[in-house]
């Protein structure tokens, strides 16, 4: 964290701390919104239907901001441990302007393209158990 100054560590905590609370009122506003939702009882089996492909793109919303809450609530661990703008990878240091963009963000871009690179040849690469399609 050396790299960081005080300042840009403030306003980086900042924007954590903003973007963590909306994100809790907006979970706190979807879960229940999703539990209001869920009873009544619907015969028309079209009412049933929308009600439920709204109910599971509200959940998917609902995982999105809990997941980037984790996120974000991680990164105020990283920065109270003294651990926050090194890369879990490589030990380089994140540089401000990326943590300016993200500031959750754990990877440089280097370190985070290798990732993201690996991740997808994993998807393109079968298995050893399965089968290869001729």
């Amino acid at each position: 964290m050396d790299h960081l100054s005080e300042a840009q560590l403030t306003s980086l905590r900042a924007r954590i701390d903003q973007e963590a609370n909306e994100l809790r009122e907006r979970i706190a506003e979807r879960s229940s919104a999703i539990a209001e939702g869920s009873g009544g009882d619907l015969r028309d089996i079209e009412d049933k239907a929308a009600r439920e492909g709204m109910r599971f793109q509200a959940m998917q919303m609902l995982t999105r901001d809990r997941s980037r809450l984790g996120a974000l609530e991680a990164a105020l661990v990283r920065m109270n441990a003294n651990e926050y703008g090194i890369c879990e990878d490589s030990d380089d240091p994140i540089p401000f302007r990326r943590l300016e963009l993200d500031p959750a963000t754990r990877y440089t871009a280097e370190a985070q393209e290798d990732l993201e690179r690996e991740q997808a040849q994993d998807r393109d690469d079968p298995t050893p158990d399965e089968p290869i399609g001729y």
